[in-house]
């Protein structure tokens, strides 16, 4: 049984390098990577709120998950100041990434703006800028769902 576990141990850890080994070099052409990456995406809240699920397209075509932390709605009721946790889910696991990002919702024109920072995976530490609107699907059990781009730029300060 010893001989089975060392054997289980040796097999993730090789495991392991050879993930590493690929994510740097998908992540890299001759030390470069891209500059922006620019998504569109899909989600709506599934099961409930404040858990999202949905699609993305553009440069990666894959998974959207994430979760509003905070809605904090201001006292004319126009506005609600978001916090939240987007995560892009790519075939190649190498260019997944989870961001933070917060910023602004206008409850009259259903259109938000954020911002924010890849805080894991792919391109972590780049700027992230999200834009979504408020429309009418059939994937969300509610039918609302919320459409929109992100959009990730790389720049010198990062």
């Amino acid at each position: 049984m010893r001989f089975f576990g060392l054997i289980a141990v040796l097999v993730v850890a090789a495991s392991i390098a050879a993930a590493s080994a690929q994510t740097q070099n998908r992540n890299s052409h001759d030390g470069e990577q891209p500059t922006n990456v620019e998504l569109t995406y899909t989600k709506w809240f599934a099961p409930s709120f404040p858990n999202m699920v949905g699609v993305v397209g553009g440069d990666i075509v894959g998974g959207f998950g994430g979760a509003v932390l905070e809605r904090t709605v201001d006292p004319s009721g126009h506005f609600a100041h978001l916090t939240a946790v987007y995560i892009v889910i790519a075939p190649d696991p190498a260019q997944s990434f989870t961001a933070h990002v917060e910023g602004v919702s206008n409850l009259q024109t259903r259109t938000a703006v954020l911002d924010g920072r890849v805080v894991d995976g792919w391109l972590n530490h780049a700027r992230v800028h999200v834009e979504f609107k408020v429309i009418s699907c059939t994937q969300a059990p509610n039918g609302t769902c919320y459409q929109g781009t992100i959009s990730v730029k790389r720049g010198s300060e990062d």
